[in-house]
């Protein structure tokens, strides 16, 4: 799919507020709610658009910050893997 300018504006005004209604885009793209609706499911459709997400403010929920990492043991045994998840909690 190839995306025009106003697919372009369309994915830059959801990336700032995904909740924004199509009525709201539509005042904000000169287009009517339908031609942003229709927009919107063939971005979705064409896996543009994959999800929507909610961005937490981790310190309201009492999480100073979260990390992601990839452990690999050398060793496969219960009693290492009991081991290192004492130590990581």
């Amino acid at each position: 799919m190839k995306l025009d300018v106003t697919d372009l504006k369309i994915l830059e005004l959801l990336q700032l507020d995904a909740k924004q209604t199509n009525k709201e885009l539509s005042g904000k793209l000169n287009l009517s709610v339908t031609a942003v609706y229709e927009r919107i499911k063939k971005l979705e459709k064409e896996g543009i658009i994959k999800k929507y997400v909610a961005l937490i403010n981790k310190e309201k929920i009492g999480k100073a910050f979260v990390a992601f990492c990839h452990i690999k043991l050398v060793k496969h045994s219960q009693d290492l893997v009991v081991q290192f998840e004492k130590e990581v909690t």
